[in-house]
């Protein structure tokens, strides 16, 4: 069933339809909660290149043009997209994330610090992705029977 003759074609494109977008179109997008309060903006996409994964979504608060502003790192599993609203939503309230650990833009955190993710994932209270038993595709990985 294709679209009837003489119809506009919707204005998403076949890549965003399907979840696949380049991070860079994203940063700036407006960061909310879902009771509709604005975050802040979406500065940067941390990758963990080991998992091949999103580890953090950093969210800018405060200053301008990016002067004076504080960044917050947020574990990617609280994150969820809206790609045609060219929003990202996190699952926490605003005094939450201003009660994070912050970072200044000049002075970022060495993210590949363990016990600096330990923290940032206890605030949230997450469990560490690279302590999970379930890959990002849902399959549970503990226990391999085959080594034993």
């Amino acid at each position: 069933m294709g679209i009837p003759s003489g119809a506009i074609a919707p204005s998403i494109s076949p890549a965003i339809a399907h979840g696949i977008f380049a991070a860079s179109s994203f940063k700036g997008a407006s960061v909310l909660n879902f009771a509709g309060e604005t975050l802040g903006k979406a500065d940067e996409f941390v990758l963990d290149f080991d998992s091949g994964r999103i580890a953090y979504l950093i969210v800018s608060t405060g200053g301008f043009l990016g002067l004076g502003d504080k960044l917050y790192a947020v574990p990617w599993e609280l994150v969820s997209m809206r790609p045609e609203e060219h929003s990202l939503f996190i699952d926490i309230d605003k005094q939450m994330l201003l009660d994070a650990p912050s970072f200044e833009r000049s002075r970022w955190p060495d993210m590949s610090d363990e016990q600096w993710g330990d923290a940032i994932h206890a605030h949230y209270a997450q469990k560490p992705y690279w302590n999970s038993d379930v890959t990002d595709a849902g399959d549970y990985v503990g226990n391999d029977l085959l080594d034993t």
